[in-house]
């Protein structure tokens, strides 16, 4: 499986009430890294024809972070059912697990509109 990562510091903006990480900041870095993943591993022409669409997220939020934390951001495609995808978001700081997404998304068809099972194709991208 293929991990994408990337670097963030926290600025004053991700904070919340607490002066810690807002909860939908690190909701958005994993929609974010999901995103930058995607587009990191396909071609023109699957973008042409395909997107993907949340169905669910479960997150655990473990520990905290906070202004000028240096946090990592890794993600990866964890396995395919038909037209869905489950895909995992380990966000951490000093190497200590802060908070761990876990997403099912499904691959649309850009023409259609409709589910479209997972190509082969774009599977072996992201393994």
């Amino acid at each position: 499986m293929k991990i994408y990562q990337k670097k963030i510091t926290v600025i004053k903006d991700h904070l919340d009430f607490n002066e810690h990480v807002n909860n939908l900041v690190y909701m958005q870095w994993a929609l974010d890294i999901s995103r930058e993943h995607w587009l990191s591993e396909i071609t023109e022409e699957i973008d042409k024809n395909y997107f993907w669409m949340v169905r669910t997220h479960h997150v655990e939020y473990r520990k905290q972070a906070f202004l000028g934390d240096e946090i990592l951001v890794k993600t990866y495609v964890e396995g395919y059912r038909g037209p869905f995808s489950d895909r995992v978001v380990k966000i951490y700081k000093d190497d200590e697990l802060l908070v761990e997404v876990k997403s099912n998304w499904c691959l649309i068809e850009r023409s259609t509109q409709k589910l479209k099972r997972v190509p082969e194709e774009i599977m072996q991208l992201f393994r």
